[in-house]
């Protein structure tokens, strides 16, 4: 029977001590890292266009993404940092891809129609024909309908090839989007490794296994390597949202805070990179 001093402890507290040991810039970096978060997101913005709205409120959201990701990883949970990381990088090729192409930003608009009726048909699946009111459903179907069209590809390239409703908002898949940012370089650690984990695969469970004395059981140490993994990725992820807030809105004062993030993060997870000068910094890495 538990007494008020058996309380059970989630986590591992002492990782936090830990994560400083082998992070020492950490608290530093944070301090210039919020002074350009600071600049790019506490300010009045008149935005008039669908791709700006998109273009800032996907970037805060990473923001806040980056520091769910740190909380975790910070207490050694690498698997769950690892987790969060693939909606984050998902979210970052998707700011990235319509700061590039503001053109499509109505398209990817438009797909939340097909969205919300996909939605009303499972729900209609799951819980029966009356569990949306007929008013609703109908607006549903009908928004759906009117931009249906839009989203229809061939089911292969035969010339006479059917007709189906594309499962995504963009002709290309995700990956070759990612591949056309300048994020496509973190498609491996932001994307396929965080896959392992985030869908049940036999990868993602042996990484969470250990046998000892020929006994196997799942691990139950924290995470250490793949919470900093996710966590330099998804540093990595911020600083490119920075960049757009930048490029897409011409912020004052925000390059150069970003010129010492670029240093920081080098200086915090590859201190010994050629790249940490002056020039390569100024050049973006």
């Amino acid at each position: 029977m538990a007494t008020p001093n058996d309380l059970t402890i989630s986590g591992f507290p002492d990782e936090c001590k830990n994560f400083d040991a082998r992070h020492p810039l950490w608290n530093e970096m944070m301090t210039n890292l919020v002074a350009a978060l600071n600049i790019a997101f506490t300010r009045v913005e008149d935005m008039t266009l669908a791709v700006d709205k998109f273009v800032y409120f996907f970037g805060r959201v990473i923001f806040e993404d980056f520091m769910e990701i740190t909380l975790i990883s910070q207490h050694g949970y690498g698997v769950a940092a690892s987790k969060l990381l693939r909606s984050m990088y998902e979210l970052t090729v998707t700011l990235c891809y319509l700061h590039q192409h503001p053109d499509e930003a109505t398209t990817f608009l438009d797909y939340h129609a097909i969205q919300q009726d996909k939605l009303a048909n499972r729900l209609i699946e799951t819980f029966g024909p009356d569990i949306l009111a007929p008013d609703l459903l109908r607006e549903v179907r009908g928004r759906a309908a009117a931009v249906r069209e839009d989203f229809m590809v061939a089911e292969c390239d035969h010339p006479n090839a059917k007709m189906r409703l594309n499962h995504s908002w963009n002709r290309l898949d995700f990956v070759s989007m990612a591949k056309t940012t300048d994020v496509g370089r973190l498609v491996v650690p932001g994307y396929f490794l965080p896959l392992l984990h985030s869908h049940p695969t036999f990868g993602g469970l042996t990484e969470r296994l250990k046998i000892a004395d020929g006994i196997m059981e799942l691990n139950p140490e924290a995470q250490l390597e793949i919470a900093d993994r996710s966590l330099m990725v998804a540093h990595n992820c911020l600083i490119e949202a920075l960049k757009v807030q930048g490029e897409h809105f011409h912020i004052e004062g925000l390059h150069s805070a970003l010129q010492t993030c670029l240093r920081d993060f080098l200086r915090v997870w590859a201190p010994d990179s050629p790249l940490l000068n002056d020039a390569a910094i100024s050049a973006g890495l």
